[in-house]
């Protein structure tokens, strides 16, 4: 009885062991140095109102427009864009037709341009009939030596009115000239018409862009005119007809001015004189009346003038001569397609 109660109590002594060495076992273990303390974030003092709530708010009135930004608010700007550099264009100058030949014809353009002329409108005086006098007057930009200005423009016309050197001489200075016309309109003051005054100044880019489209058509018009020359050598003839028809014209006359100063009867050469002008004036209408198919809204006297002109450029040679007016129509509608894309390209 005595050996089995010391045996339970033995077996009560193991089991408590047993349980405090589990316990002791699975225990945490910890730094015996650190607190373990539960953190609190300190509380955001109240939020404070503006002092114009107790003590009032000023109004001033304000005038900006609507769609003004705010003053705090820098205005905005496009970045500064750097001036366009001058356009370079290296060119071969020809030993008969010089480079002041291109200077000469801005100038011939620009001061026959009119901003606005007597009815308000833009206007240019730059026609073929003009262009030829003011060549005829002086052969500015043409290297040719002596006064003698009947024998220089001959020269010229041998050197130049070929449909090859007509196409030469449109290649090495038709790019050059774009640039320098356009330029020395903004750049270069004139003296050009502006309502019922004058004004020294340079165009606008819009006054530059009338300009172009202008002698553009006018351009195109004499291209037409060219091409009716060089496609139906019946116009050049009639022209020719017409000569002979004012010769007779001017024979009949005579021959009516002797027999009055002879006190001889006028009567027959009245008559004769009559006849010649009639059939000379029959000549000019025929002509005009071709070349209006071809250009309708060019002027008569213009016509009639070119048709003179084309006559003399052919004299002698007209077959090979007719050549170089449809060289020379075929340049004036190139010439006349770039001053419109040039037009459109200026802002």
């Amino acid at each position: 009885m005595k050996q089995n109660r010391t045996a339970l109590i033995l077996i009560v002594c193991a089991a408590l062991l047993a349980v405090g060495a589990f316990l002791m076992l699975n225990r945490t273990k910890e730094d015996p140095f650190s607190v373990r303390v539960e953190v609190t974030q300190p509380a955001e003092p109240p939020a404070k109102a503006p002092d114009w709530v107790d003590n009032g708010q000023e109004a001033k009135p304000d005038y900006s427009a609507a769609t003004a930004e705010p003053e705090t608010i820098a205005p905005s700007q496009e970045p500064a864009q750097a001036p366009k550099e001058p356009e370079t264009i290296e060119v071969t100058e020809d030993k008969m037709v010089t480079f002041s030949f291109v200077e000469s014809l801005t100038d011939f353009l620009l001061q026959r341009f009119q901003p606005r002329n007597s009815n308000g409108k833009p206007d240019s005086l730059a026609t073929a009939v003009a262009l030829n006098r003011y060549y005829g007057r002086e052969l500015d930009g043409f290297a040719v030596s002596g006064n003698d200005i009947v024998t220089s423009r001959k020269a010229v016309y041998d050197y130049v009115f070929t449909p090859g050197m007509l196409k030469t001489l449109y290649e090495i200075y038709a790019p050059a000239f774009m640039v320098h016309l356009v330029d020395t309109a903004s750049t270069s003051e004139r003296e050009y018409v502006v309502g019922d005054a004058t004004e020294t100044r340079t165009l606008t880019n819009d006054e530059i862009k009338v300009m172009l489209r202008l002698n553009a058509q006018r351009i195109e018009r004499t291209a037409d005119v060219f091409h009716a020359f060089a496609d139906d050598p019946s116009i050049v003839e009639m022209a020719g007809k017409y000569r002979r028809a004012a010769k007779a014209v001017e024979r009949a006359n005579g021959q009516l001015q002797t027999a009055m100063a002879e006190g001889k009867d006028s009567g027959e050469a009245s008559d004769r004189l009559k006849q010649a002008i009639l059939f000379r004036e029959r000549t000019r209408a025929e002509i005009v009346g071709h070349l209006k198919k071809v250009c309708q809204p060019c002027p008569e006297a213009e016509l009639f003038y070119l048709s003179q002109w084309a006559y003399r450029r052919t004299l002698g040679q007209s077959e090979e001569k007719l050549k170089v007016f449809g060289a020379a129509a075929d340049i004036m509608d190139d010439l006349a397609a770039r001053f419109r894309t040039k037009a459109d390209e200026l802002k």
